[in-house]
């Protein structure tokens, strides 16, 4: 059936690109625990902080959501309510599912190319940090990234409940 092959052609490109944003996140994630573990540690011994380190951890912290949030999807690791649907038959759970899933898809769609706009104007404005005078546009383009994989990975879910909704 068509929608089989459209939720396995959606699986081969989501799989790995979530895993590669998740392994991206988890790099930053410990390299931002090692610079906050430096700066507390040469604040309080040497009297000594890193320059920028706040900044530093505030920039790179939509790096670490942005890129685990499809990864989350692709691992069923979002928090749910099924208490309303639960009763229902299958086929009816997978259709509100479905439903549901549509209107993550449209959503995120939407954060998606905000994200980018807002990227855009940082990039036509040369928005920079204060402290070390580093470009904005980069670290949202993060999020606009990681909000786009999370759409590909809504819209395999939105394909495999539709398929579980219409057939038999």
């Amino acid at each position: 059936m068509w929608l089989r092959k459209i939720v396995n052609l959606l699986n081969v490109i989501v799989g790995p690109a979530a895993k590669t944003l998740n392994t991206i996140a988890a790099g930053v994630l410990t390299s931002m625990m090692i610079l906050t573990g430096a700066d507390v540690t040469l604040r309080y011994v040497f009297n000594r902080p890193i320059p920028g380190s706040y900044e530093i951890t505030q920039y790179i912290m939509p790096i670490v959501v942005a890129f685990g949030l499809a990864y989350c999807a692709l691992e069923d690791g979002h928090v749910r309510v099924e208490l309303l649907i639960a009763g229902l038959p299958a086929r009816m759970q997978a259709f509100m599912n479905c439903m549901a899933n549509l209107f993550f898809f449209s959503l995120f769609i939407l954060i998606t190319w905000q994200s980018f706009l807002r990227a855009k104007g940082m990039i036509d404005s040369g928005l920079i940090s204060e402290v070390l005078y580093i470009p904005v546009f980069p670290f949202v383009l993060t999020v606009t990234i990681g909000s786009a994989a999370l759409c590909l990975v809504v819209l395999r879910d939105f394909f495999d409940y539709l398929l579980k909704a219409v057939s038999k």
